[in-house]
């Protein structure tokens, strides 16, 4: 099992190292195949959300993202990137909700709640963050 492991941090790393690179096509297709052998892999739903994200796909990046939210209710990265793609989708109704969301479903997170009440307000003033 801790083979199995170290093999899937290797692989994510390899993804994050796509991303680094901004070899966002290269990621996508990576991220696919090891969703396609491993397709309860948050972390990697993250990060096949952050490349169709970074290539204006945002009703695919808010899938995975989505994705990655339901296998992983906790994870903070997720909840942000959701509600800044939904803003960026000019849809923030949707974005206020995702917020609401993941302030419910972690009501002692305190970075989501600094989210929550910070993150759609700083979006209207200053525009897209990326």
């Amino acid at each position: 099992m801790e083979l199995e492991t170290l093999k899937l941090d290797k692989q994510l790393l390899r993804a994050n190292d796509f991303l680094i690179q901004k070899k966002n096509s290269k990621a996508i297709k990576f991220l696919k195949k090891l969703l396609e052998e491993d397709p309860a892999n948050e972390e990697a739903w993250l990060l096949l959300g952050i490349a169709k994200r970074r290539i204006g796909v945002y009703l695919d990046a808010i899938d995975c993202f989505k994705a990655a939210i339901e296998l992983k209710p906790s994870l903070l990265e997720p909840w942000g990137l959701l509600t800044i793609t939904h803003m960026d989708n000019n849809d923030f109704i949707e974005a206020e909700a995702t917020m609401e969301r993941a302030a419910r479903l972690n009501p002692n997170d305190e970075k989501i709640r600094f989210y929550k009440e910070n993150l759609i307000r700083i979006y209207k003033k200053f525009g897209p963050f990326f």
